[in-house]
Parts: C-alpha cells; structure tokens; sequence
C-alpha cells in the first residue's frame, strides 16, 4: 500500500472530531468504495489512520469531499478534479474551468447502448463498475441511469428485439443488486417492499416498459442505502392487503400506472388507510395522482430518516421468501484488491 496516508496521532484526535468512514459515507452521500478509490487512484481525501489501519477523516477532509462533489456536479471528471482544489485554483475562471470539463455521461451512454444492443455483458458491467466505483451514486443517478433509460424506450421501440434487449437489460442490472455482497459485515438501513401497481384495463405497452424502467433505477438506489427490498412484482390495488400480518417491511413502495380513474384513486385511499405500514408512491406517474399526494414519497433518503431506528441485523445470504430479495450492487463490493484495504 502507497504511503499516502497521515497517522493518527494523539494532537490530531484531541484537535476535533475524527470520523470513521461509514459516518463520512453517510454525511456526504459518497460511498466507502468510492471514498478508497479516490485515495487510491487520485490522491483525494487522505484520511488519517488509527494504528490498526482503520480510516478516520476530518472536517477537512469532509470539505474537501462536498467541494469534490461541486466540480462532479459541474461535469468534471473525477480524474481532473485535483488541480482546481488547489487554492490557486479557487479563482479559476468559468472559461478555464470549461477546459475541464468533458460530456462524460454522453459518451458513457453512448457506450452503454451499444454495449446493451450487442448483449456485451463485460462492457456493460465494466462501464457502470466505473460509474458507481467513482461518483456518488445520486450523481450517476442524475447524470446516467436516468438519461439512459429515459431515452431507451424511443430507441427500442421500433425493434423487434426490444423485448429481448430489456429483459437481458433487467437480468444484466438485477445482478448487480443481488450481487453476492449482499450486506455482509453491514447493519441494514431498512427493509422496503416494492410493487408496480396495476389497472383493471390494460396497461399501455409503453407505460409498462417505463414502470419497469424506472423499478430497475429504484432497485439500484435501495441498494445503495443498504435496503433490503422485496419485489413483489405487478399486483392489483385490493390485493394489497392481503399482506396485512404477514409481511415485515419499513415501507411498502408503490409505482402506479399513469391515469388512474378517480375511482381507482378513491378505492388506493380506502386501502392504505387500512395497512398496518407506510405506503409511498413512487415514480414517473405520481403527478397523476393529485387527490393521493400525501402519500408521495420524498427522496428516499428522506423516507429512511423518517424510519424509526431498529436493530434490523443482517441479511440472510440465503433467504427465502415470496419475492426477491435484493442485497446491494456489485459495485459496492470494490474493485479488485479493495476487499483487503481496511476501513
């Protein structure tokens, strides 16, 4: 391992507050596998270090990561971030900062759909392991997945293969949430179900396929905040409470279809009012259901702050149950060789 890191040292632990990476991870919104990579391969955010190894930042640190996360946000690639977060660099002009910055995601997405329209599993996997193993992941979110999935529906629409490229899509994706990290060693934050809402007439082709879309982004994102999730699938709104007593969730996620009749909203009113945990509508469609909109969800960082606070343990590897379970990305895993470097 380089020598790139400070010791912890007894000044430097009574001179403010050190905080491990978990703690980091959770205040900034940058993952532990992404904080050790920008260590590693850029330089960035060295933190101190107990004698056991472990990583513990400080406020400084901390700045540094949401100043960082500011140049991401502006299009800057990870690579060229550490010159301007030198103090010279403070006072660079737009028109220098510009040189910078590069369409990243448009190239990324580029990549992906040929890599998606080939059935290239090892690009597809490769380019999203760089994406979520270097940016946050609500910066990927933003700035890829949506953009990607957004326009992949007019790009397939015309094909006969559509079918077949986003079911191998939904398989490719859904690996890495059940990647076999599943959680291990790491308290889970919640458990949520997941269910895409279905009409009593059918379901416009087109609409499904976003619905599915979307479920796909959504799984990604629980992932990333540790939930453990069922997917349950379509179901009909007066199936729901059939899981009354039997299912043992934080929140139960609805994706609805677009343009449910009044009725339809009127009979979702009189059924949540009736289960036992809290029910939040998510998706591209929830603007349609105006008389419902107390039971929009927020972000779902918000929705698992409003979670109370439960030993919720690990999740079982090996359980079983009537939906999937998903466990978190592949890309939460590191890349090789990160397995070993401590926390």
């Amino acid at each position: 391992m380089k020598q790139d890191t400070q010791s912890m040292t007894n000044d430097e632990h009574n001179d403010g507050v050190l905080l491990p990476i978990g703690e980091v991870s959770a205040l900034t919104g940058v993952n532990a596998v992404t904080l050790r990579a920008w260590q590693r391969r850029f330089g960035l955010v060295i933190p101190a270090r107990t004698p056991k190894g472990h990583r513990l930042y400080t406020s400084e640190n901390i700045q540094e990561i949401h100043e960082i996360n500011t140049w991401l946000a502006k299009g800057v690639a990870i690579s060229k971030v550490k010159p301007l977060l030198m103090s010279a660099a403070k006072s660079l002009s737009i028109e220098m900062v510009e040189t910078q910055v590069v369409d990243l995601w448009g190239e990324q997405i580029t990549a992906l759909n040929a890599a998606l329209f080939d059935f290239n599993q090892h690009k597809l996997q490769q380019i999203l392991d760089d994406a979520f193993g270097l940016y946050p992941f609500q910066l990927v979110k933003e700035k890829l997945l949506q953009p990607w999935l957004n326009q992949l529906d007019d790009l397939v629409d015309e094909r006969l293969d559509a079918e077949l490229i986003l079911a191998w899509l939904k398989s490719e994706l859904l690996s890495r949430v059940g990647g076999r990290y599943a959680f291990t060693g790491q308290a889970v934050a919640a458990r949520m179900a997941v269910v895409q809402l279905t009409r009593g007439a059918a379901t416009p082709p087109n609409s499904a396929r976003t619905k599915s879309l979307f479920s796909l982004i959504l799984s990604l994102e629980l992932a990333s905040l540790r939930v453990s999730v069922i997917d349950l699938g379509e179901q009909a709104i007066d199936s729901l409470p059939l899981l009354q007593g039997r299912l043992n969730v934080d929140a139960l996620l609805l994706i609805p279809d677009p343009n449910h009749s009044g009725s339809e909203q009127t009979e979702m009113l009189t059924v949540l009012a009736q289960m036992s945990f809290p029910c939040r509508f998510v998706g591209p469609f929830v603007p349609t259901l105006i008389s419902l909109s107390a039971f929009w969800a927020p972000s779902m960082t918000d929705l698992i702050g409003q979670i109370p606070s439960r030993s919720v343990g690990k999740v079982n590897r090996s359980h079983k149950g009537k939906g999937k379970s998903i466990g978190v990305s592949q890309s939460e895993q590191g890349n090789s060789g990160e397995n070993n470097d401590i926390s």
